[in-house]
């Protein structure tokens, strides 16, 4: 190899070595989060949230988190135990704002709830009994999570 040909290749060398870190980076930022077979089996919980209860005794309870995606809801499906858990709502869809709606069997919406892209999180304890609801995003019907208490 010349000397010219030296001088040539190593500033391109380290360009390329440099681009390719950057959409290495931005992928690895923009990409959605993978699930392994063994987060499918365990729901995703939020850190314990502090609930005041009639008598002011503190009590524990768990969370579930679920996040918006440019795809839809992950994860699209989580079982839990009926009483009173904390949802948390990760928008991470890129749209201007998240339109929510819990629902149960019949009736009106048990929540609904408006997440704006500054807002990113939204969170409320809820208490639900045992049966079968469906978490949906208003103008994307396809996005649906649903939710089985036992």
């Amino acid at each position: 190899m010349s000397k010219k040909q030296k001088r040539v290749f190593w500033p391109v060398l380290a360009l390329i070595v440099l681009a390719l870190s950057a959409i290495a980076l931005v992928s690895a930022r923009t990409r959605p989060r993978a699930s392994s077979a063994k987060d499918a089996a365990k729901p995703a919980i939020a850190e314990e949230a502090v609930q005041s209860s009639p008598d002011n005794a503190k009590q524990r309870i768990e969370g579930e988190i679920v996040g918006t995606t440019p795809h839809g809801f992950e994860p699209r499906q989580i079982t839990r135990e009926a009483g009173p858990f904390l949802l948390v709502l990760e928008n991470n869809s890129g749209l201007s704002a998240v339109s929510l709606l819990l629902n149960g069997g019949v009736g009106p919406p048990l929540r609904n709830a408006l997440v704006r892209r500054e807002q990113r999180t939204w969170s409320d304890i809820v208490d639900l009994p045992p049966g079968t609801y469906t978490l949906r995003e208003v103008t994307h019907p396809g996005w649906v999570c649903n939710i089985t208490v036992r």
